[in-house]
């Protein structure tokens, strides 16, 4: 029997990883995106009908969701131990500036590098272990004082420029420096005769116009259903989407209690 069907409102974002810490933003979402809870209920009666036993088991939630974008590494994600993708590196390309627009950016805030490394390693320019950046105001930046780089979300890497002393001001043009390896192709591989799909965290997050943020979080989740891919004709008016569902069991590593999902809503200040 269904329990209960929760919705997350169309615009939520959906990311999946092995870690709470190390999610990763699967794509655009089509639509919106739900939750559905089952279970089996066994009830247990005595000689006179009374009840002796009251339970439930094969608790499942289901994570439903369509995808506008999406590319192989997600797929690769959602299919972790099933599907594979392999890269193959272009030329490097060495020195790359890339020039942001003064004032378009605000302290603290995520720049994303236009061009990553095929592999997905950190960037870098020559030996140094990341990018450089200077300032057309304030030159040279100080890794690791000034900046720092992170990888988004989405598995991009950028930077983050700090509040500090030697930054005077965001409206100035930034030139970050880089040298990246593109991909020349990625070959996405799938099946063999035995395989034990990777269970997933799966999260899913709404925040409203107000603040109001709802998050979700299953623990335990392997997509059961497969992928529907399908190639639309270009002269479609509307993308090709990716049906996906991700059904969680329990994760029994986890306390009693908190071993399926849990959802956390918090109202907007």
């Amino acid at each position: 029997m269904a329990y209960d069907n929760v919705l997350i409102p169309s615009g939520a974002t959906v990311s999946i990883g092995d870690t709470v810490g190390g999610l990763t933003d699967v794509g655009v979402l089509k639509g919106d995106a739900s939750l559905e809870i089952t279970y089996d209920k066994l009830n247990v009666k005595g000689s006179k009908a009374e009840s002796l036993i009251s339970t439930t088991r094969n608790a499942k939630v289901v994570a439903a969701f369509e995808l506008y974008q999406w590319d192989f590494d997600r797929i690769q994600e959602m299919l972790d131990g099933f599907a594979t993708v392999t890269p193959v590196a272009a030329t490097i390309v060495e020195d790359y500036d890339q020039v942001t627009v003064a004032d378009a950016f605000d302290f603290n805030e995520f720049i994303e590098c236009e061009f990553q490394n095929a592999d997905g390693t950190v960037l870098q320019i020559d030996t140094s272990g990341h990018p450089t950046v200077s300032g057309s105001t304030d030159n040279a930046l100080s890794y690791g004082t000034d900046f720092l780089v992170v990888k988004n979300g989405q598995g991009k890497w950028g930077i983050i420029i700090l509040d500090t002393v030697p930054v005077t001001t965001m409206d100035q043009v930034f030139t970050i420096s880089y040298d990246y390896t593109p991909a020349a192709s990625k070959t996405l591989k799938m099946g063999n005769a035995s395989t034990n799909l990777v269970a997933k965290i799966v999260k899913m997050e709404y925040e409203d116009a107000a603040g109001t943020t709802v998050e979700c979080f299953i623990w335990s989740a392997t997509n059961e259903a497969g992928l529907k891919i399908t190639f639309f004709d270009s002269s479609q008016e509307e993308p090709a989407s990716l049906p996906v569902s991700m059904q969680g069991g329990l994760d029994t590593t986890r306390a009693a209690g908190d071993q399926l999902l849990q959802i956390i809503y918090t109202p907007a200040a």
